[in-house]
């Protein structure tokens, strides 16, 4: 460890290439970050498959991600895509390494403070997936103007459609449009709400698979 009193290229803190800079005892010192020689463990070797595969994945949603939790405070360099690394990693995936596969189910899509969808039921048709929620004729403002948000993902082509700002949710029921060419395809879904402000959603929630 060497110190560097003001040079050769002054005060530092942080890491510039192999070398870390940082403030001990009042003085600036160098350090150089050795390169680790011995071969990764399974368990580490199973965290890097599992950042991979989830950031993979989470990346094919990174629209729909981008507003789901787009309120979520985001911290200095955060981003969407992060904060919905930081929940998902731990949670969505399963198996054994090295099958590891995504736990469907367990995938959040949005996060925030809004009430969930309640009583849910989702239904193919020809052309669409119907979603309808309960509702109430009395619920109040601003609840009533909420706007769901719809989303079917397709593990074999990894594509999405997806409805950001659909029906309210006093309306009870919306659709989300499906090509004829993905209608017969194995589906994944997931649904929430965004308040009409933008300024916050809810948690999102798995309706189920389709085709599987």
């Amino acid at each position: 460890m060497g110190k560097a009193k003001n040079g050769p290229h002054g005060f530092h803190t942080g890491r510039i290439g192999d070398l870390v800079y940082y403030v001990l005892n009042g003085e600036n010192v160098v350090r150089r970050i050795g390169e680790n020689l011995n071969p990764p463990t399974e368990k580490q070797l199973r965290a890097r498959l599992e950042v991979k595969k989830a950031s993979r994945f989470l990346g094919k949603l990174s629209a729909f991600i981008n507003v789901g939790f787009g309120t979520e405070p985001m911290g200095a360099g955060g981003n969407p895509h992060n904060v919905a690394m930081k929940y998902n990693v731990k949670n969505i995936i399963k198996g054994t390494y090295p099958n590891l596969e995504i736990a469907y189910d367990k995938v959040l899509v949005s996060r925030g403070f809004l009430k969930p969808v309640e009583n849910f039921v989702a239904e193919l048709t020809a052309d669409s997936i119907k979603f309808s929620w309960d509702t109430n004729p009395q619920m109040k403002w601003p609840e009533s103007t909420d706007q769901v948000m719809m989303l079917a993902y397709f593990p074999e082509s990894e594509k999405m459609i997806y409805k950001l700002f659909g029906n309210s949710r006093l309306s009870g029921s919306d659709e989300l449009q499906i090509p004829a060419a993905f209608i017969g395809k194995y589906m994944e879904t997931y649904i929430s709400f965004i308040s009409e402000d933008r300024k916050n959603v809810a948690d999102g929630t798995y309706t189920g698979s389709f085709n599987a």
